[in-house]
């Protein structure tokens, strides 16, 4: 049976939500904006970040910083900020010497998330990289886990992980998709994934352990 491991990125391999507040307060303060840009992009780009956001930023603040200046700073901004710890980094190397095959799979744009993956060392540890605004398909949409295993190179799904944080986007999606699940939760919302783990380097541990992953 093929091993392949599919991998959500933000709060999962990597630690979006601390990087992303660091990011913004960074940001405001070179810029000489005021709290209240600051507190409105913590909110318009919690979950997500997009060049409109920026257009939207424009508009409502009269900031006249073009867009594309923006963006550019903020995403290198926010791939300063991230941290993948070295437990997770080198839990990658054993999954693919164990013969696993590493995707991320990722909602976002394009240029911050591959500026993530390559500050943060990721990009060199996996097989393959699936996001969504490249292939216009967004998880849960099941399309995005083909996609992934098209870029892989995989016979299909079958045989398949995906480990994420998100109850919805990860498990839900990944399920749909007739993937087995690794939730990265304490597992209070009670979504039914096969595992539950605290951290990916955990789910990492998990994966190398399954004896049933080897037939």
């Amino acid at each position: 049976m093929q091993r392949l491991a599919f991998f959500d990125l933000d709060d999962t391999l990597a630690d979006r939500t601390l990087g992303f507040r660091t990011c913004i307060r960074s940001f405001c303060s070179d810029l000489g904006f005021a709290e209240d840009v600051e507190q409105w992009l913590l909110k318009v780009m919690y979950e997500r970040a997009y060049r409109s956001d920026f257009e939207r930023l424009r508009e409502r603040f009269a900031v006249s910083a073009p867009v594309e200046e923006l963006w550019q700073r903020y995403c290198g901004g926010m791939a300063d900020a991230v941290t993948c710890t070295p437990a997770v980094l080198s839990g990658l190397e054993r999954l693919r010497s164990a013969g696993w095959s590493v995707v991320v799979v990722t909602n976002g744009a394009g240029d911050i998330q591959r500026a993530k993956l390559a500050r943060t060392g990721i990009d060199v540890r996996v097989d393959a990289v699936c996001i969504s605004e490249e292939v216009g398909i967004r998880k849960p949409e099941v399309g995005i886990f083909r996609e992934a295993a098209r870029l892989m190179g995989a016979d299909g799904l079958w045989g398949g992980w995906m480990v994420g944080d998100s109850a919805q986007n990860d498990v839900v999606g990944g399920r749909a998709a007739g993937l087995r699940t690794i939730w990265v939760s304490d597992g209070s919302d009670g979504v039914e994934a096969d595992h539950v783990v605290s951290d990916a380097a955990g789910a990492i541990d998990l994966l190398l352990g399954l004896e049933g992953a080897r037939a």
